[in-house]
Parts: C-alpha cells; sequence; structure tokens
C-alpha cells in the first residue's frame, strides 16, 4: 500500500473480533492470529475499500490531533504488515 490513492480492504478470509482497546484478527486461510492496539483498530476499520490511505491518514489525523506527516509513516508500516499477513487487499 505504498500509493497514496490505494484503497485498502479487508481481505475476504480474515475474521476480526474486538476485545476491550484491542481488534484481534483472525486469517483462516493460514490460521495466524494478529492482535491491533486502538489506534491500529481504527486503521483496520477505516480500511472498509471506500477510502484512500491518504483519507484514512487525515481522518486519523483528525480523530487523533496528529499531524499527517508522522502518521503517514506510521500507517504506511501499519498497511505493509497487514498486506505481508494477507490480511488487506
Amino acid at each position: 500500500m505504498t500509493n497514496r490513492k490505494d484503497c485498502p480492504k479487508h481481505a475476504p478470509q480474515v475474521i476480526a473480533q474486538k476485545a476491550s482497546n484491542d481488534v484481534l484478527l483472525f486469517n483462516m486461510e493460514d490460521g495466524n492470529y494478529y492482535s491491533l492496539n486502538e489506534i491500529g483498530g481504527r486503521i483496520w476499520e477505516l480500511c472498509d475499500g471506500s477510502r484512500s490511505v491518504s483519507q484514512v491518514v487525515e481522518s486519523l489525523a483528525a480523530e487523533y490531533g496528529a499531524s499527517e506527516e508522522v502518521l503517514e509513516q506510521d500507517v504506511a508500516e501499519l498497511l505493509a504488515e497487514l498486506e505481508n499477513g494477507k490480511l488487506i487487499v
């Protein structure tokens, strides 16, 4: 997800479950579990296929009062991890 115009969305074989402040992801294809903290969980929620990467960053900046420059790298890193785990497409 290196392109800011890409619209990441959840892979169909992934089950997500909210647990207190975390989001737990289970990839039914390979049997792996993943845990996302509160902000990671919010990024997961925003990756619904209707928002570009830059729109996800803009939403987080507005919600958390952080700079887009700082968030852009963090979002890119998490999206790369989710993509490598075949959790988003």
